[in-house]
């Protein structure tokens, strides 16, 4: 791998970052805007994004525009005539910005890609950079200390002369997702003062979810116990989740799965006590909010990809897991999901619900 240059930022005003996607990875890359426009003013910095994640960096004040592709969204196919002329319109737009740098914290071919399509004369990528990244990227070195993402995006940062505390995440929330999401609590019986909790039943794989069965009976002792009332965050594509979750428990709760876009999802996680959910991006929201996570995390790596600040909240069994510590260990298995159990999950709110209140 090519190691990156020294770059002078006083003598460059146009840099890309390149982050297009997941939601939490998105997420996860935020400080790095905060700390590059921070320590240098008079830069013009642009994020490139895929359309569905774009809703975690507009509005982000430390950015000169937005610019999305298509990415997975590509409605006609990758042969088809009209795909063809979107990929000239989206490589003719990221020219026309005669982009001087380019920061790419995908570490992936396609991110790769779009940054060497920008025509940018120096492009450097973080540490990781896989599936042939580093034959188009120029590499900065991982500072050993780095074990989290957000810590490892922001060796870029401070490679190129920033100063990278305090780590703030830029997320913006516009008040029409506040108002819209005063309506969804008003209507699930939820007034705007009154406290929740949050939980969010999916993640991006199957493997990394915890049984809704468990996820029901949680609802059910939270509802015994506290007296709270719990709303059930997710996109469209949880509804499944969400009803067989309601089939399993007798207690209501406030069903909002698939009824919000990302900006309102913040806004609902902004608003609540504390989030609950697994290994996904609804967690790193909640973190960039300055709001408690409790995380259940299973064969994925909780150094790396734990709530950012919060791993002392982080449930996870994989050090004790057999299938993870065996001779063969699997990385898709739910073998460490299924070793949680609602009692420890309820052990754990309940601390957190009395640091919460010690801090109010």
């Amino acid at each position: 791998m090519r190691r990156a240059p020294q770059v002078d930022l006083q003598g460059i005003e146009r840099v890309a970052i390149v982050k297009l996607s997941s939601i939490g990875d998105v997420v996860h890359a935020l400080p790095v805007s905060a700390a590059l426009k921070r320590s240098f003013p008079h830069l013009q910095i642009s994020w490139i994004v895929e359309e569905r994640c774009a809703e975690m960096v507009t509005g982000n004040p430390y950015l000169h525009e937005v610019l999305t592709i298509p990415g997975k969204a590509w409605r006609h196919g990758a042969w088809h005539p009209r795909t063809w002329q979107e990929v000239r319109r989206v490589i003719g737009e990221l020219r026309s910005r005669r982009f001087q740098l380019t920061i790419d914290l995908q570490g992936l071919l396609k991110s790769a890609v779009v940054a060497w399509l920008t025509g940018a004369p120096v492009r450097i990528g973080y540490h990781w950079q896989r599936e042939g990244a580093w034959l188009l990227n120029c590499v900065v070195p991982k500072e050993p200390t780095s074990k989290h993402a957000v810590q490892e995006y922001m060796d870029v940062a401070r490679y190129l002369g920033a100063e990278t505390e305090p780590v703030e995440f830029p997320l913006f929330i516009p008040p029409e997702a506040e108002e819209r999401v005063c309506h969804l609590l008003k209507e699930a019986g939820i007034s705007p003062p009154e406290g929740f909790i949050s939980i969010n039943p999916s993640a991006g794989q199957p493997f990394k979810r915890w049984r809704t069965e468990r996820w029901a009976d949680l609802i059910t002792a939270i509802d015994r116990q506290y007296r709270l009332p719990v709303v059930l965050v997710g996109s469209k594509a949880d509804r499944p989740l969400a009803e067989d979750i309601r089939s399993r428990t007798s207690v209501p709760f406030a069903d909002i799965v698939g009824r919000t876009n990302l900006k309102e999802l913040s806004a609902i996680l902004r608003r609540s006590i504390v989030h609950l959910c697994g290994d996904t991006g609804s967690a790193h929201i909640s973190v960039a909010l300055g709001r408690p996570v409790i995380g259940l995390y299973g064969p994925t790596d909780p150094v790396r990809t734990a709530p950012y600040g919060q791993e002392h909240r982080l449930i996870t069994h994989k050090h004790e897991c057999p299938v993870c510590s065996g001779e063969k260990p699997r990385r898709e298995h739910s073998d460490c999901m299924d070793m949680i159990t609602v009692s420890e999950v309820m052990q754990r709110l309940e601390r957190t619900l009395l640091e919460v209140k010690t801090h109010v």
